[in-house]
C-alpha cells in the first residue's frame, strides 16, 4: 500500500483497568466495570430505581445469529444482551433491564462489545446496579455505559469507517472463498495498520480502519468487523501472548469459521514489523503462522481466557505453508539444498522452511547452520556470478520455521 511502515515494540492494549466505585446514596448493589475484572461493593437499601423505564429493545434475532457470546446465554440472558444492545445504539445514559445480579450484567455487556466491533463509540466502561424488588417494584439492574462519541461525531465517524471498510472490501472478488476472504482482510490490515501505542481510540475499529494505527484490540476487533461484513464467522478472543521467554502480556486475537472447520486468526503477530527485532537483507514478508492456524500451534505462543465454550481449532488443512509447499516432514540435507537451489534459481528473496515438529526443526537448524546454508549461497554466488556473497538467516523455535534472505547484489 505504499505506507511507510514504522518499527514497533511488541505490546498491546487489550486488557482493561479495573476499579472501584462507590455510588453516591444509599440504595444499591453497584458493580463498577472497567472492561476486566470488576469490584463488587454491596450497599442494602430499598430505594427505587427513579424514573428510569425498562428498556425497551427491537433487535432482530436472526441479526444475532452470528454473534457467539450471545449463543452462550439462556432465554433470560438474551434478553439482558438486546435491551443492552439497544441501550448502546441508542446512546441511553442509563439502561434499565430485566435482571437481578450487577456482576452477571457486567459480564453480559463485554459479552455485547466482543459481538459488536461496530460499537466503538462505547469506551468498555460501565457501572451497573442492582435494585431489589420490593414493594411492587420488579427487580432490575441500571447500566450506565460510559460514551466517548456520541451524536452528529459518532455518525461521522461511523461514516469514515464505512468508507474504510469499502476500501478493503471492494479489493475482495464477489465470488472469493470463505479462505480467501479472511486472507485479504489479514493482509489488508497487515498492509495498512502501524502497531502503536497511546493512540486514540486504540480499542476499537476506528483507531485501525481510519486512523491506520492501533494495538492488538483495534486489529483484532477490524478482523471481526470486516469478516462479519464478507459473511464469515469471527469470534474475538482475548487472554495472554508471549514469545522468546518473554512475559505474557494481555492480548486480544480471533476464531474463525471456514468451511466448516474452526481456526484461530491473530492479525497483530501477523505483522511482520511487530514481530521484527533485527535488521535483514530484503523487506520481511507477512508472517501467516497465524492466519487459520490450530489452537495447538498458537498455544506456543498464547493463552486463551477460557470464558466461554469455544469452538475447538484442530484442522491443519488451511496452514498457510502446506497450501504453498513450503511445510516439511523432513529434515533432509539433500531435500532442504534443493529447495535452497530452486528458490535461488528462480530469483527468490527468500526460502522459508515449516516444519511439523520441533525435533525436525531443531535437526535442519544443526544442519543449515552447520554448512548447508553456506554450500546454498555458494551456489548464488556462482549462479550470478558474485564474489561476495551476503545471507540472513532467521529462526523461529516458537514457531519451527526457518527463513533464509538472500541478496543478489
Amino acid at each position: 500500500m505504499g505506507r511507510r511502515r514504522r518499527r514497533r515494540r511488541r505490546r498491546n492494549a487489550a486488557g482493561w483497568l479495573a476499579g472501584l466505585v462507590i455510588l453516591a446514596g444509599a440504595g444499591c448493589i453497584a458493580w463498577a466495570f472497567l472492561g476486566g475484572d470488576a469490584s463488587l461493593t454491596e450497599v442494602f437499601s430499598q430505594a427505587a430505581p427513579g424514573d428510569t423505564a425498562f428498556q425497551e429493545e427491537a433487535i432482530p434475532e436472526e441479526s444475532l445469529e452470528h454473534k457467539f457470546y450471545y449463543s452462550q446465554l439462556d432465554e433470560e440472558e438474551q434478553e439482558t444482551y438486546r435491551e443492552i444492545l439497544q441501550g448502546l445504539e441508542s446512546e441511553n445514559g442509563e439502561i434499565r433491564l430485566h435482571a437481578e445480579e450487577a456482576g452477571r450484567v457486567n459480564e453480559i455487556f463485554q459479552m455485547v462489545l466482543d459481538d459488536s466491533p461496530s460499537v466503538f463509540w462505547c469506551s468498555g466502561s460501565a457501572v451497573a446496579t442492582a435494585w431489589p424488588g420490593t414493594g411492587g417494584e420488579e427487580a432490575s439492574v441500571v447500566l450506565e455505559p460510559e460514551y466517548i462519541h456520541q451524536g452528529e461525531e459518532r455518525q461521522q465517524m461511523e461514516a469514515e469507517i464505512e468508507a474504510a471498510a469499502e476500501a478493503c472490501i471492494s479489493r475482495i472478488a464477489a465470488d472469493a472463498s470463505e479462505y480467501d476472504r479472511i486472507k485479504a482482510v489479514y493482509e489488508y490490515l497487515i498492509e495498512t495498520v502501524d502497531y502503536e501505542e497511546g493512540v486514540a481510540d486504540s480499542q476499537n475499529i476506528y483507531s485501525a480502519l481510519v486512523g491506520h494505527a492501533s494495538v492488538c484490540a483495534g486489529y483484532a476487533r477490524s478482523t471481526q468487523y470486516l469478516l462479519d461484513r464478507l459473511g464469515v464467522f469471527c469470534i474475538y478472543v482475548t487472554g495472554t501472548a508471549a514469545s522468546g521467554g518473554q512475559e505474557p502480556e494481555d492480548h486480544a486475537w480471533n476464531l474463525v469459521r471456514c468451511n466448516g472447520n474452526w481456526y484461530c486468526v491473530d492479525t497483530t503477530w501477523g505483522d511482520p514489523i511487530f514481530q521484527q527485532e533485527e535488521e535483514l537483507l530484503a523487506p520481511r514478508a507477512i508472517t501467516y503462522d497465524y492466519l487459520c492456524c490450530t489452537e495447538e500451534e498458537i498455544s506456543r505462543t498464547h493463552t486463551l481466557d477460557r470464558r466461554a465454550d469455544y469452538p475447538a481449532c484442530t484442522s491443519e488443512d488451511l496452514n498457510y505453508y502446506r497450501l504453498n509447499g513450503m511445510f516439511y516432514e523432513t529434515s533432509d540435507s539433500d531435500t532442504l539444498l534443493a529447495a535452497m537451489r530452486n528458490s535461488i534459481e528462480g530469483g527468490e528473496t527468500s526460502t522459508v522452511f515449516k516444519f511439523s515438529s520441533q525435533e525436525l526443526y531443531l535437526e535442519a537448524d544443526t544442519s543449515l547452520t552447520g554448512g548447508l546454508a553456506g554450500e546454498a549461497a555458494r551456489y548464488l554466488g556462482t549462479l550470478y556470478g558474485l564474489q561476495e556473497i551476503q545471507y540472513s538467516y532467521e529462526e523461529n523455535p516458537d514457531l519451527w520455521k526457518i527463513t533464509l534472505y538472500w541478496s543478489y547484489e
